[in-house]
C-alpha cells in the first residue's frame, strides 16, 4: 500500500482544500469535548495514609493532595474536606468528619476505637469539585487494615500470585489497536490474560484460523502482549492458550472496510500515526487529541490509501492523551492512547540515609526536588516512615503514577509504579501495551465517560442552615441574624442571611471547632437544621453504587510460620501499661447553661416559716441541693392562704430536695440554641525528643510523618527524626508536587538493630 503523504496535526488549524468547512467542524469537535468539563472545573484528590496495617486503638493519619483534575497544580477551589471510614463490603461508617483543605492541601487523623472488628476498611476523601451525581468511580479512596493484635499480621506474608493455581479458566481478552479489526490490512492486536483475583497470568498461545495456526504469542509483562496478524474477509478466528487447551477465545469478526489509525513512532517532540484505508476511494477523516479533557491538536485530511499524521506534543502536558479519529459525520472510528513525557517527574532527592541505625538514634535527610530537566525548585511534600511490617510490599502507588495513571485508565492496574521506574528498561514498551489492552473506551476523560462529569454538586464547603418557624400560619419573618460561638464564647460571630435569605456555615465558621452552637434572638421559636453532607453522600452511593478504585494492595494470606518482626511489640506491650483514649466528656456551655437553667429557671422557693413553696408565704430563699425540707401535701396545699395555720402529722412531708433535670434537648430549645459541627481538631503526630523526653519505653511502629513539608527556593529542605525502641527494617516515602502540576516520588530504607 502506498503512503500518500505526511500530515501535521496542528491545534484548529486545518491542512486540506476544505479549509473553511473543516475548520467548523473542527471547533464543533474542541467543543463538543469543552461542553463535557463542567464549567466550575474539577479538582482530584490524592488520599494518602501513615501506614497500611493498624493496630485497633491506634491512630489512622492521613494526608490529602487536592489538585486540579486537569493540569495537577494545587487547587484553590475547595476549602472542606468530607472524610469517611467505611469497612469494606459493608455499609457501615465508623467515622464521619469534615477537615480543612488550605491551598490544595489537608491533613488530620482518625481515632480507630478499640472495639473495631478486624478486617479492611476504605477511607475516602470528598470535595465540592472532586465528587458528583451519577459519579460511577471513586479514586479518593485508601484501604487499611485493622487487626486487634499485631501477632495476627505476623501469622501472614504479603504475597502476590502471578500464575494460576490448578487448572482455572484464565481471563483472557483481545485489544485491537484503535478498536476494531479492519479485513486486508494489517492489525496490531494486544491481549491480557488475568486469573480469578485480577492478577497477571503468564501464557503461551496460538491464533487459529478455522483451526489452522496463523501464529503464536506469548505474554511479555504483566499478563500482557500483543501480535500481528492481517486478517481476511469472513474468516473466523479464535485463540487456543497453551496452559488451558480445552479453553477457546473466540476473536472478534474483522470489519469487510474500514480504516485504521496505529501508532508509528513516539518521540519527545511529536508522535507519527499511520492511517490506513480499504475503502473504496477517497475518505475525509479527522483527528482530535485530547489530554483530561483538554484538547491538544486538530487535524482533517483526505484519505485513499494511507498517510502518516504527525501530531507536535512538545508544548503537551505530560500523561494519558487520547487520539481519536472521526469520520465525516463525527463518529469515532478509532482510539489510541498514548503516554506523553514520561520523561517529565519531579525528581526528589533523598541524602544522608545510613543503612543501619540503633535504637532512639537520630535520623538527618537531606531532601532535594528539581525539576525533569535538573534545576532546583520549590515543591509541596509528604513524608511517612514506618516499619516495613506495617506496609503492603505489593501497594505501590504514589502520587505519581495515581495522577498520571491509575485515575486516568479504568479498571485494575498492576504494579502502577513499574511503568514509572528507571530500572525497568522494558517500562515504556510495557506501558504501551497497558494502554493498548485498556485503552479503547476504557480511558476516563472520553466523551462518554467525561458526561459523568456534568452532574450536580453533591456538596459545598458551605453548610446551609434551614431556619423554619415552629409556629405555621401567616408569613412569619425569620431571624435577621443568628450568632455562632464555641463552649466558652472565645470565639463569637453573627452570621448573616445570604441574598437569597438563607443562611450558612462557611469554613470560617467550620472553624469555630468540632463542636459549636448556633443562636437566634427573638421571643418567637424557631427550628435550625444544619444541612449534613455525609448524609447527602450516603443517599447518592445508594443510588449510584460507585466503585471504590482503592489502589492494588494485596493482604495476607494465611501461612502456618509466624513472622517474629512482631514478637518483639507483644514483648513491650507485656512490659508497659497502655492508657485507654477517647474519654467521652460533656460539653463545659451545655453544662454551664444546666445551671443556669437550674437556678434561673427554678421557681421553687423555702418560705420565712421553713416549708418548701409555702402558698401563705409566697415567696422566699432559693433551696439547696440535698438540704432535707418539709413540704404540703399537695391536699393540705390547696387549702391553705395565709398564715397562720393548723398542720396535722399526715399534712407535711420529708424531702430531700434536687434542682430539676433537663436534657440537651431541652437545654437547647430553652436558650434558643443548635448545635453544629465544624472541622475536627486533629492533634499533632507524636514524635518524642529523647534529649528532654523522659520516655521509658518506646514502640512507635510510624516514626515519622510529616503531611506537609515545602522545600525552599533551593528545592531543598532538612528533615529529622528519632528512631524508636523497636529494631527491624524500616521505610519512608516521600512524594508531592511543584507549582506547575510536575508530580514526583522517592523512597528509602534503612535497619535498626542494637548496633552490638
Amino acid at each position: 500500500m502506498k503512503t500518500t503523504g505526511i500530515i501535521i496535526c496542528l491545534l484548529t488549524v486545518t491542512i486540506s482544500g476544505f479549509a473553511q468547512s473543516a475548520k467548523a467542524i473542527l471547533d464543533k469537535l474542541a467543543e463538543r469535548l469543552h461542553d463535557c468539563v463542567p464549567k466550575e472545573g474539577t479538582t482530584s484528590v490524592y488520599l494518602k495514609t501513615d501506614k497500611d496495617i493498624y493496630g485497633s486503638g491506634e491512630d489512622l493519619w492521613f494526608n490529602a493532595f487536592v489538585l486540579d483534575g486537569q493540569f495537577f497544580t494545587l487547587s484553590q477551589a475547595d476549602k472542606t474536606l468530607y472524610i469517611q471510614l467505611q469497612q469494606k463490603n459493608n455499609d457501615s461508617i465508623v467515622w464521619n468528619e469534615m477537615y480543612p483543605i488550605n491551598n490544595g492541601l489537608s491533613s488530620g487523623h482518625v481515632y480507630l476505637p478499640e472495639t473495631l472488628a478486624d478486617g479492611d476498611y476504605l477511607l475516602k476523601a470528598y470535595t465540592a469539585h472532586s465528587f458528583r451525581s451519577h459519579q460511577s468511580l471513586l479514586y479518593a479512596v485508601a484501604r487499611v487494615r485493622v487487626v486487634k493484635e499485631f501477632r495476627s499480621i505476623g501469622r501472614s506474608t504479603f504475597q502476590s500470585t502471578t500464575s494460576l493455581p490448578g487448572k482455572e479458566p484464565v481471563q483472557f481478552g483481545v485489544f485491537p489497536e484503535g478498536g476494531q479489526l479492519i479485513a486486508g490490512l494489517q492489525n496490531l492486536v494486544a491481549f491480557k490474560a488475568v486469573g480469578k483475583n485480577g492478577d497477571p497470568v503468564e501464557v503461551k498461545g496460538t491464533l487459529l484460523k478455522n483451526d489452522k495456526p496463523v501464529c503464536r504469542f506469548h505474554t511479555t509483562h504483566a499478563g500482557m502482549g500483543s501480535f500481528v496478524f492481517t486478517p481476511e474477509k469472513q474468516a473466523v478466528y479464535h485463540i487456543r492458550l497453551e496452559e488451558y487447551p480445552d479453553s477457546i477465545y473466540p476473536v472478534q469478526p474483522a470489519k469487510d472496510n474500514g480504516m485504521l489509525m496505529q501508532l508509528v513512532k513516539q518521540e519527545k517532540a511529536s508522535i507519527l500515526f499511520k492511517v490506513s484505508s480499504n475503502l473504496p476511494g477517497k475518505a475525509t477523516v479527522y483527528l482530535r487529541m485530547q489530554v483530561r479533557g483538554m484538547t491538544q491538536a486538530l487535524a482533517s485530511a483526505v484519505v485513499a490509501d494511507s498517510l502518516i499524521v504527525k501530531i507536535p506534543v512538545d508544548d503537551v502536558p505530560p500523561g494519558v492523551g487520547e487520539v481519536t479519529m472521526f469520520d465525516d459525520q463525527l463518529r469515532p472510528m478509532a482510539e489510541r492512547l498514548v503516554f506523553l513525557h514520561p520523561e517529565q517527574r519531579l525528581q526528589i532527592s533523598i541524602q544522608g540515609v545510613k543503612q543501619q541505625y540503633r535504637p532512639r538514634e537520630k535520623v538527618t535527610l537531606k531532601v532535594q526536588t528539581t525539576n525533569p530537566d535538573g534545576k532546583p525548585v520549590p515543591a509541596v511534600l509528604s513524608m511517612a516512615v514506618h516499619d516495613r511490617l506495617f506496609g503492603d510490599p505489593a501497594a505501590s502507588r504514589d502520587i505519581a503514577n495515581y495522577y498520571l495513571l491509575s485515575t486516568q485508565l479504568r479498571g485494575k492496574i498492576y504494579d502502577p509504579s513499574y511503568y514509572f521506574d528507571n530500572a525497568h528498561k522494558d517500562r515504556l514498551q510495557a506501558l504501551d501495551l497497558l494502554l493498548l489492552s485498556q485503552g479503547w473506551r476504557q480511558y476516563t476523560w472520553n466523551e462518554m465517560a467525561l458526561q459523568e462529569n456534568t452532574g450536580r454538586q453533591v456538596l459545598t464547603d458551605s453548610l446551609p442552615l434551614e431556619v423554619t418557624a415552629l409556629k405555621k400560619g401567616g408569613k412569619e419573618k425569620l431571624p435577621a441574624s443568628l450568632m455562632a460561638f464555641n463552649y466558652n464564647r472565645s470565639i463569637l460571630f453573627p452570621l448573616m442571611p445570604a441574598d437569597n435569605g438563607v443562611f450558612y456555615l462557611g469554613p470560617e465558621s467550620l472553624m469555630t471547632g468540632p463542636r459549636f452552637f448556633i443562636q437566634y434572638f427573638s421571643e418567637k421559636e424557631y427550628h435550625i437544621q444544619v444541612f449534613n453532607p455525609f448524609r447527602a453522600i450516603m443517599d447518592e452511593e445508594q443510588l449510584q453504587h460507585p466503585v471504590y478504585m482503592a489502589g492494588e494492595q494485596r493482604y495476607p494470606q494465611e501461612k502456618a510460620t509466624v513472622d517474629t518482626g512482631f514478637l518483639q511489640y507483644e514483648q513491650w506491650l507485656r512490659e508497659i501499661t497502655v492508657s485507654g483514649k477517647g474519654s467521652g466528656v460533656s460539653d463545659k456551655y451545655l453544662g454551664m447553661l444546666d445551671s443556669i437553667a437550674k437556678y434561673e429557671g427554678n421557681t421553687d422557693f423555702v418560705g420565712a416559716c421553713g416549708i418548701l413553696n409555702c402558698p401563705a408565704c409566697g415567696g422566699g430563699t432559693k433551696p439547696v441541693e440535698g438540704r432535707t425540707y418539709s413540704e404540703l401535701t399537695p391536699a393540705k396545699k390547696a387549702q391553705v392562704t395565709s398564715h397562720p395555720f393548723p398542720i396535722e402529722g399526715n399534712d407535711v412531708q420529708k424531702i430531700v430536695y434536687k434542682y430539676p433535670k433537663y436534657s440537651e434537648e431541652e437545654l437547647l430549645k430553652k436558650f434558643r440554641l443548635t448545635v453544629a459541627k465544624g472541622y475536627y481538631q486533629s492533634r499533632k503526630f507524636y514524635e518524642p525528643d529523647f534529649d528532654r523526653d523522659n520516655v521509658v519505653t518506646d514502640i512507635r511502629n510510624v516514626l515519622s510523618w510529616k503531611p506537609i513539608i515545602v522545600t525552599d527556593e533551593n528545592g531543598e529542605a532538612t528533615l529529622t527524626f528519632h528512631c524508636s525502641d523497636i529494631r527491624g527494617r524500616f521505610q519512608g516515602t516521600i512524594e508531592g508536587v511543584n507549582e506547575t502540576g510536575v508530580l514526583g516520588a522517592g523512597r528509602f530504607q534503612f535497619s535498626v538493630n542494637s548496633g552490638e
